[in-house]
């Protein structure tokens, strides 16, 4: 932590750029977490709303200025309209019938500053967080804490840390000559190289069921601009593979917050299948039966290959009792909050604090760091538990549980939590 520091105070860190660096992959990610994160429709157990974040191109502020507002057509290009929403086929279709201005980029001149947004982006982005949340409030039942987080540290990204300082808001219809659709939300923003970002939010009943003649899609394949993907799953792997799509977008927006250096971030990587062991996790023989099929399998192959476990024994790996596994997630989660804290110091967002200070301070989307790691654990034990109830999976560490001393630069460590038919693997590079 105190080698970040010093990098940042002695002019290696660009000043005020935020540590949760933009880019339209976290953006991405952030917006698909949030539809898993948000309502839940009562009936099909899905989420209740549908969300796309698409980027693209345009002309540059400085060839095409949005202080006037960009032409329907215009927008249409930019934004990836029509086809909005994938899987959902002509029902995903959106065509934009209105504009209107957020925001724009403004050229102060070399002498003050260069280019700038003309509104304040937290104004903008306070303005945009209130659509949102109103938007997901529509539906029966409260937004949870999770989602209200992850609006906040969203709108915050996408419009004051972004170099987006071009946005608009996109009203559309369903159809060119249809009426207006009032109650979704589109947004369009545009940086100072011409790069686009889209995020439309829509009511998931607006939209055509994802699965056709009881087939489903790929989830992951929901992320791209598929029009109409191939449909191979039963409901059941859908369900299973949509939380993995959940625990890679927790990982990508967590890891954006726990940068080990100027230059590198934590990296979270959990891989998820079956043992074929059919293991009854509550059996006396369960931890013999998970051993002996452990060291001779792929999983455990594939850690052998890998340079980091040196010192470990990655064929017998440590059983971890639910004492020691509470221990090792508050661990984690006590690390990743202190070097979220220090960039968040390193960024001037909080002011200076010692090692001694009780309690430490806050800073911007330290609930959201905490949210996160919690998150992502308890999706992995949703997926490795999946079809059985009242299931706690078995537990082994190699390398956690973890103990940082003052001269160690961080850690490596894989968890493994296995389930009655699967195999859960997440493991944390944490080391500068």
């Amino acid at each position: 932590m105190r080698d970040l520091l010093w990098l940042v105070r002695h002019g290696l860190v660009m000043a005020g750029m935020s540590m949760v660096h933009w880019s339209h992959r976290w953006l991405a990610a952030a917006a698909h977490l949030l539809q898993r994160w948000g309502p839940v429709d009562s009936e099909t157990g899905l989420a209740a709303f549908r969300f796309a974040a698409i980027s693209g191109t345009a002309a540059t502020p400085e060839e095409r200025p949005w202080m006037t507002t960009p032409e329907l057509t215009e927008v249409a290009r930019y934004g990836g309209f029509p086809q909005t929403f994938t899987g959902a086929g002509r029902a995903g279709l959106r065509h934009p019938v209105a504009v209107q201005p957020l925001n724009h980029a403004l050229d102060r001149g070399w002498r003050e500053g260069g280019w700038a947004a003309a509104r304040p982006p937290e104004e903008v982005a306070h303005e945009a967080g209130l659509l949102l949340t109103s938007q997901l409030n529509a539906v029966p039942g409260k937004l949870g804490e999770p989602a209200r987080e992850l609006i906040a540290e969203l709108v915050r990204e996408m419009f004051v840390h972004s170099f987006m300082n071009d946005w608009v808001r996109v009203t559309v219809a369903a159809r060119p000559d249809g009426p207006a659709l009032s109650d979704e939300v589109h947004l369009l923003g545009r940086d100072l190289g011409g790069e686009t970002f889209r995020l439309s939010v829509a009511s998931a009943a607006s939209l055509s069921p994802l699965h056709k003649a009881g087939r489903w899609p790929d989830p992951a394949r929901l992320l791209t601009r598929t029009t109409d993907p191939r449909r191979a799953l039963t409901e059941q792997q859908y369900r299973h593979a949509d939380l993995g799509v959940r625990v890679a977008c927790t990982a990508e927006v967590l890891g954006e917050y726990v940068w080990l250096t100027n230059n590198d971030r934590m990296k979270v990587t959990v891989k998820v299948g079956p043992h074929g062991l059919n293991l009854d996790c509550q059996s006396p023989d369960a931890d013999a039966t998970f051993r002996t099929w452990w060291c001779e399998s792929a999983p455990c192959a594939d850690l052998l290959r890998e340079e980091w476990w040196e010192d470990e024994d990655i064929t017998g790996p440590r059983r971890l009792d639910e004492e020691t596994l509470a221990r090792f997630l508050a661990d984690f989660e006590e690390h990743n909050l202190g070097l979220a804290r220090s960039g968040a110091w390193a960024m001037r967002q909080i002011g200076d604090y010692g090692p001694e200070d009780d309690p430490r301070p806050r800073f911007p989307g330290d609930r959201l760091v905490a949210l996160l790691g919690r998150d992502l654990f308890d999706t992995v034990t949703r997926q490795v538990t999946s079809g059985f109830s009242n299931v706690r999976p078995l537990a082994y560490g190699i390398g956690v549980p973890f103990d940082i001393g003052p001269d160690d630069y961080g850690f490596y460590g894989c968890l493994l939590l296995v389930g009655p038919a699967f195999l859960g693997l997440i493991t944390i590079e944490a080391m500068a």
